[in-house]
């Protein structure tokens, strides 16, 4: 039993350690443009982790949900609560996503009054705003995955996508364009490629039955 919890736990956690690193690089980058830049971009990653928190939480009961089900082998159940919870996660993302967008200069105003300061953070929320039912996308069949008990997938998918495609990518673009806005796009950018393996593992594989 031990070895089956380091088995499904351990990939999770490296999963976290993986995106922690490379949010490492990538706000190392945004603080290579200096102080407003650091300021806009952290005001808006306040409001973007505050309005996740509702993702997370579906998230969080998919997982439980999944799990429960494929214990009691009830699979044809497990199917339709996956997929009706990953739509209303992608539904509530995206309703979110909007109002970031719209809302920007209020939200971001609210943190920081410097109007630098303001341009830089609404530049970035307008960026990544629109883009969230991608990320939700992707952690919501992490989180069925998880539930199934295939957590190295949603770490292997990850870690290329979110960690080696990420880093190189800015190390290469960046001192090319010497613009942030380079900086802004590796998000949505490796979101979209994330969701598309996700999309294609959720629909190909064999992901309702444990193996081991």
């Amino acid at each position: 039993m031990i070895i089956r919890i380091i088995r499904f736990g351990l990939p999770s956690g490296m999963q976290n350690s993986i995106i922690a690193f490379a949010n490492v690089v990538v706000q190392a980058n945004i603080n290579a443009f200096g102080e407003m830049a650091m300021a806009g971009v952290g005001a808006y990653s306040k409001i973007e982790g505050f309005g996740f928190l509702p993702i997370t939480s579906f998230t969080m009961a998919l997982t439980t949900f999944v799990g429960q089900n494929i214990g009691a082998e009830q699979y044809e159940r497990t199917k339709k609560g996956a997929r009706f919870g990953i739509l209303m996660t992608l539904g509530i993302a995206e309703l979110i996503g909007v109002a970031v967008f719209v809302f920007a200069p209020q939200l971001i105003a609210a943190f920081d009054s410097n109007p630098e300061v303001i341009r830089i953070g609404i530049e970035k929320a307008r960026t990544s705003a629109l883009f969230y039912f991608v990320l939700a996308y992707s952690h919501s069949v992490a989180a069925v995955m998880r539930g199934a008990g295939k957590a190295v997938v949603p770490m292997v998918v990850m870690l290329i996508f979110w960690c080696i495609i990420r880093v190189a990518f800015l190390t290469v673009a960046v001192p090319m364009t010497q613009s942030i806005l380079t900086v802004y796009w590796v998000y949505p950018m490796t979101w979209v490629m994330s969701g598309i393996a996700f999309f294609i593992y959720y629909k190909k594989a064999d992901w309702l039955h444990i193996t081991g």
